[in-house]
């Protein structure tokens, strides 16, 4: 149930990067393996340590590590290559999200950062170095964005100080995903304390230019590996690190839309992880039960394929788009509104998914891992964060807002089908 990882990759503005032609994403070498081949390496390890990182609710180490190994974390500065497509951010997030949900959304939400970054008009010598080192790095770049008293994500409280040279920003973070095991952090922020909450600004620190204090630790049902916990984050950096458009301009044109299409991905794979086990049961028990019992069971998984082919239609049907309007450099505000619409529908059509096949393996699927091959619980788990990450009323709100702007009409076809052709 897995997308095919390859296709030409998309072009960016900055000067590092222009548009490639690969049958596949970025080699390590020219002659090294392709990008299918490192992601499933990662993969392995992933899916090796998935259940400890699980059960110790700790960050997957050895996963990140092998994620910098098969260089999957860094923009490629090298000419004639590209960034990610969306479309490969959101199959890459699927295939390390049907082993450990936890590495996946750690990937994807890293993704809808450093992209954010890279897909700048025109980054400042400072962010570009950072973008021009990044294939050696391999830096895994945190969202320090939610605030504890913002109304909402577009909104900060902090603003940025003189400090010499630099520029130092205290915010208090509601949640953080993995920001002690960062290499680097995109700080939402004001520039100053003059602007408007509602129009921060971007700023780049690396994870030494952050203290962390009073943090409180990531202690939840799911996506246990993301050590998403909360607190003070005091951040001194160069303000030549600033990023030169706003937030708003940065998250419409690139963080949001690819940060919803990753999280979609990963919920697809947890979703594929359940289907997987759900096909390997009834091949194993199907011939043992009674007719009726069978025909259920295959009918809830018949189901549970739909709404996981449900999922991957709307992923690509939004990725194509989104890939042909940034060739384009047209990115419209229908973008944001069909990237909240595939938030929330992949969101409940995933759990709907797993929660079919946790039926149709029953009693086994209910034990821990360590006492059943056919165990779900972990993806039960972590596919329930997919509804609580981000407010479902503040998505439909934004839509909402969205939906209030005049819409272009679809074109006609110029020339339908013949009969002929059928």
């Amino acid at each position: 149930m897995t997308d095919h990882i390859g296709g030409p990759m998309a072009k960016t503005r900055p000067r590092a990067i222009q548009e490639g032609k690969q049958n596949v994403g970025h080699p390590c070498t020219h002659d090294g393996p392709d990008l299918t081949e490192r992601v499933d390496l990662v993969t392995q390890v992933a899916r090796e340590h998935a259940d400890d990182v699980d059960a110790a609710g700790r960050f997957p180490s050895e996963a990140v590590s092998a994620l910098k190994q098969q260089r999957l974390l860094g923009v490629e500065p090298a000419p004639g290559k590209g960034l990610w497509t969306s479309r490969q951010i959101a199959a890459v997030a699927r295939r390390l999200s049907q082993a450990c949900a936890s590495t996946g959304m750690i990937w994807g939400m890293h993704q809808g950062q450093i992209q954010g970054v890279a897909r700048q008009r025109a980054p400042r010598p400072e962010v570009q170095r950072f973008l021009d080192e990044s294939w050696e790095r391999q830096p895994l770049v945190a969202s320090l964005m939610s605030e504890v008293g913002a109304a909402g994500p577009r909104e900060s409280r902090a603003f940025c100080e003189d400090h010499g040279d630099d520029v130092r920003v205290t915010k208090n973070l509601s949640v953080c995903s993995y920001l002690q095991d960062a290499d680097a952090g995109l700080v939402v922020v004001r520039r100053s304390s003059q602007d408007p909450v509602t129009d921060p600004g971007l700023l780049l620190a690396l994870r030494d230019e952050i203290v962390i204090s009073r943090w409180k630790p990531w202690q939840a049902l799911g996506m246990r590996g993301t050590g998403s916990g909360g607190g003070t984050a005091t951040v001194t950096a160069p303000r030549g690190r600033l990023l030169g458009e706003s937030f708003a301009e940065l998250s419409a044109r690139a963080i949001t839309p690819i940060t919803h299409i990753a999280w979609a991905g990963c919920w697809a794979g947890i979703a594929d992880a359940g289907l997987g086990v759900a096909r390997s049961y009834v091949r194993r028990d199907h011939g043992r039960l009674a007719a009726d019992v069978a025909a259920a069971r295959l009918a809830r998984l018949g189901r549970a394929c739909d709404r996981v082919d449900q999922i991957t239609a709307e992923i690509q049907a939004l990725s194509a788009s989104y890939d042909e309007q940034w060739e384009a450099d047209e990115i419209s505000d229908s973008v944001t509104r069909r990237g909240n619409a595939l938030r929330l529908s992949t969101a409940a059509l995933a759990h709907d998914s797993v929660m079919d096949s946790f039926q149709v393996v029953g009693l086994d699927a209910y034990r821990d891992a360590a006492s059943s091959r056919f165990s779900l619980g972990r993806q039960i788990r972590d596919v329930l964060s997919a509804r609580v990450m981000i407010s479902e009323d503040r998505i439909r709100l934004g839509s909402g807002a969205y939906a209030q702007l005049p819409r272009t009409a679809e074109p006609i076809p110029a020339e339908g089908a013949r009969w002929g052709d059928r």
